[in-house]
């Protein structure tokens, strides 16, 4: 109805405006003749209220498609309105089922199958660009009796603040995944074998100092860690390096570091595997 008042608001003018040129017009209109025939007086102003008649017509008809097409733009405004929240709706579901993918669901890591396609990815950049390449296996020491005191919620929450702990510590262009269980892998791009045992070791006291809250209750933990370092042919071979290094750290009282060293292929010695201790702590803080 708003829409509509504007429209009978000009017919209105018009038909106004249409008398009173009719007024005008009218006086010199009846005095003319056409040929021998006199001109009925009501001629001209049927002719002039015809004309404004028509005018007042397409006048509204004007009016009205306009209207129309003011709605068909509300509503094809709205529908791409719509299909815009849809699509940024669809954008979201599509994140977070990549997130759910790549992404452990317990501490946020990247999962098992993400962070082994990344450390794939790292050896062949390795190779190709000839520079170290180093891994840190980190597996929690005696984890099972942690979920035996304390439940399984603890232990949720002991693997959660661990892998944030990790997560903070390392470069932003490291990687770190949850391996599995209570195994975490790190991939240090371009660290060389000292350095690689140098942060390990931080990590080892990041642990070791960490006190992880549930309820009242502070839980402490230690973690053993396998360090390769070196020139891989392949992942397969990396993580084979890694594994048995953290075999040795288990076998050794755990809470500790071994790193193995491989030496790139084609080398005058054969590849080199250097089982090394813990440092002292008191060794030094190089990076």
């Amino acid at each position: 109805m708003q829409n509509a008042a504007p429209g009978l608001r000009g017919i209105s003018r018009i038909w106004v405006c249409g008398v009173a040129v009719l007024g005008f017009a009218a006086p010199p209109c009846m005095a003319q003749r056409v040929g021998a025939i006199q001109v009925p007086d009501w001629m001209p102003w049927g002719l002039i209220a015809l004309l404004f008649g028509v005018l007042a017509l397409d006048r509204w008809r004007i009016h009205h498609l306009a209207v129309q097409a003011r709605q068909r733009e509300l509503v094809v405004s709205q529908r791409i309105e719509g299909l815009e929240r849809e699509n940024s709706e669809l954008l979201r579901t599509q994140e977070q089922m990549r997130e759910y993918a790549e992404r452990d669901g317990l501490t946020g890591l990247w999962n098992h199958r993400i962070i082994m396609q990344r450390l794939r990815q790292e050896v062949d950049r390795s190779r190709r660009e000839g520079v170290p390449l180093s891994v840190i296996m980190v597996d929690l020491d005696e984890f099972k009796n942690v979920n035996d005191t304390y439940g399984h919620q603890a232990g949720d929450r002991v693997l959660n603040e661990i892998g944030a702990i990790l997560q903070s510590s390392v470069r932003s262009y490291d990687w770190v995944g949850r391996y599995g269980g209570e195994e975490f892998l790190l991939i240090l791009p371009g660290s060389s074998f000292t350095n690689a045992r140098i942060r390990a070791e931080h990590f080892r006291m990041a642990v070791q100092t960490a006190r992880i809250q549930h309820g009242e209750t502070a839980i402490h933990v230690t973690a053993s860690f396998g360090v390769a370092s070196g020139f891989p042919t392949g992942s397969e071979e990396m993580i084979y390096a890694a594994d048995t290094a953290l075999y040795r750290a288990k076998d050794n009282k755990r809470n500790c570091v071994m790193a193995t060293e491989i030496e790139p292929p084609g080398s005058s010695a054969e590849t080199i595997r250097a089982e090394l201790p813990a440092m002292p702590e008191n060794e030094g803080t190089r990076t």
